[in-house]
């Protein structure tokens, strides 16, 4: 049997490890807000300014840091309807906790919506909506 020569080995790894899809090691970490954090903006459109300027793909990281009274702040993923709406009532998930994370999965649609149910927040404006970009 034919010696392969190490040259040809490390080029033929090199081309497996190039052709695999990293996803895990592709993942960001998004501070929600920027250093405004998550709580009740001045301006309506705060979060939707904020979320237009990042592109978010599957497995990205949401991180939710409650600012103002923690205990006037949560989060909750909420439907479409849901949001459109401020309806706090039946939400996806909700965590009430300050930095909650919210891990960008791959679902049958490619938005994802946050509110707070605490108060009035969500219709004062605490409330973000996210498009996942599939696109590499």
């Amino acid at each position: 049997m034919k010696k392969v020569k190490p040259s040809l080995v490390v080029l033929m790894t090199f081309m497996v490890v190039a052709s695999m899809d990293f996803h895990g090691s592709t993942a960001k970490e998004f501070m929600v807000g920027g250093p405004f954090g998550w709580g009740v903006p001045q301006n309506h459109k705060f979060y939707d300014k904020w979320s237009n300027h990042h592109i978010f793909k599957p497995h990205d990281m949401l991180i939710f840091n409650f600012t103002g009274e923690i205990s006037n702040n949560d989060v909750a993923e909420v439907t479409r309807e849901a949001y459109l709406k401020c309806d706090v009532e039946n939400p996806i998930s909700r965590q009430t906790t300050n930095l909650s994370r919210f891990k960008l999965t791959n679902t049958s649609t490619n938005n994802h919506y946050y509110i707070c149910t605490i108060h009035q927040n969500c219709k004062l404006g605490q409330k973000l909506a996210i498009m996942v970009s599939f696109r590499r």
